[in-house]
């Protein structure tokens, strides 16, 4: 799937990001939260590709995001680039590295209400497929950019539903999914589903590709420190699909 994106950017700078590395612990504490609920599945899945057991991932991830809080460790996010998905992955790396060996002696002093992995993460990770030359870090953005765009196609989704334009969508959606183009498709066909002309669908599919771009960027202004990077997270996850 291509990223296709479009040029527009949102308004607000109150991103999730931004909310991390707030001073009023209740906003951290709430955009941390969100971050467990949107992106817990990447972290999670970067800690059991290390051979770690369903139930120590669970603790590890706990302890994780609680030393993280504990430290106001967002506030130095930037030295990252500002990226969140880069400064997790740094941080879960070392903070991995000596978990095994505390983590038995470790008594977390924060207690998070976020949602965390349980059955239904290590159901889906079980059943998942991994390539043998998958890393932990490639498998990390790879499953980070999956679950970004899985938030994209949801937002999507529910605007169409909105509008009342299901049918539009069901019948463009696997055209988005493949990159966008109508290349190789039946373009007679997708256009007769939809009682349009050639050139009217082109245009319709022109404003889905418009509206997808639009919720992309917004989506990745979340996790980036400004909208300067917007464009190269958004390479860079894309690069994620790639073979090694």
């Amino acid at each position: 799937m291509i990223p296709v994106h479009g040029g527009k950017f949102p308004t607000t700078h109150w991103t999730l990001i931004a909310r991390l590395k707030s001073t009023d612990a209740e906003t951290a504490r709430r955009a941390l939260d969100d971050l467990c609920t949107q992106y817990h599945y990447p972290l999670y899945c970067a800690i059991r590709h290390r051979g770690t057991a369903h139930h120590d991932a669970e603790d590890a991830l706990h302890d994780f995001l609680a030393k993280l809080l504990r430290l106001d460790a967002f506030a130095e996010a930037d030295a990252e680039k500002g990226r969140l998905r880069a400064f997790l992955g740094t941080a879960l790396n070392r903070f991995l590295s000596n978990w095994h060996r505390d983590h038995a002696a470790q008594n977390s002093e924060v207690s998070l209400n976020a949602t965390l992995p349980d059955g239904t993460d290590e159901t889906r990770f079980e059943t998942e497929r991994f390539p043998d030359y998958e890393t932990p870090e490639r498998l990390f953005d790879r499953q980070w950019a999956r679950t970004l765009l899985e938030r994209v196609f949801e937002q999507l989704t529910e605007r169409y539903r909105t509008q009342g334009k299901e049918t539009v969508l069901s019948v463009l959606l696997p055209v988005l999914r493949a990159g966008g183009s109508l290349r190789g498709a039946n373009t007679p066909e997708l256009a007769a589903r939809l009682g349009l002309s050639e050139v009217a669908l082109r245009k319709t599919l022109q404003r889905l590709l418009e509206e997808y771009g639009d919720l992309l960027e917004t989506e990745v202004l979340q996790t980036v420190a400004s909208r300067e990077e917007v464009k190269a997270e958004i390479a860079h996850l894309y690069e994620a699909f790639r073979k090694a």
